[in-house]
């Protein structure tokens, strides 16, 4: 009986110790926030095409967790999200991506990040999750999967996004729906 009691409690303190291991920093959300943000040079299939810039917004409210992306092609903007971070363990980071209700409103401001200060979260519409793993030291990534809520790219498409601090570089690559094919595209940070 000694024993079984022993054992039992041997595996409620494993399980308590994993479960400590789990719960992120506010460290851990900071890294991975700085990881995402800057300016970017696009690169599909080696050659430059686009622009692209994740600037924090929000920051008084809170500090790690809204983010603003605008990407430009010829002077055009192409797509515009608000990501909304939120960590759910030191190793997963699920992001919310929202359309703006009035995207013109918001073109070009990812320069000024405190033009957003004037407004809340009521300027967003809808809100599709993915979902980051943290892979090794600064380097964040998602699992293949279609992501009806990233409008540049076909619906149906699957897709797989990394973000790596060290190389200063996000990755995704794109399989259209129907094919065995990838399509990649690079940001390399300016």
């Amino acid at each position: 009986m000694k024993r079984i009691a022993l054992i039992i409690a041997a595996i409620i303190l494993t399980f308590n110790g994993l479960a400590q291991k789990q719960k992120y920093t506010v460290e851990d959300a900071m890294q991975f926030y700085r990881t995402m943000q800057g300016d970017y040079s696009v690169i599909v299939n080696d050659s430059t095409t686009a622009s692209a810039h994740i600037t924090p917004i929000w920051e008084n409210a809170s500090p790690f967790q809204w983010l603003y992306v605008e990407v430009t092609l010829e002077e055009r903007v192409i797509l515009q999200k608000v990501l909304e971070l939120r960590p759910k363990s030191d190793k997963v980071f699920k992001v919310f991506a929202y359309d703006l209700k009035s995207p013109a409103q918001f073109a070009g401001k990812w320069g000024n990040p405190n033009y957003f200060d004037g407004f809340n979260s009521a300027i967003l519409k809808g809100g599709k999750k993915m979902t980051f793993l943290k892979t090794s030291d600064f380097s964040y990534q998602t699992r293949w999967a279609r992501y009806n809520a990233i409008n540049c790219f076909p619906l149906g498409d699957l897709l797989h996004f990394k973000f790596v601090q060290q190389d200063e570089r996000f990755y995704v690559k794109r399989m259209p729906k129907g094919t065995n094919r990838i399509l990649g595209y690079q940001g390399i940070k300016e």
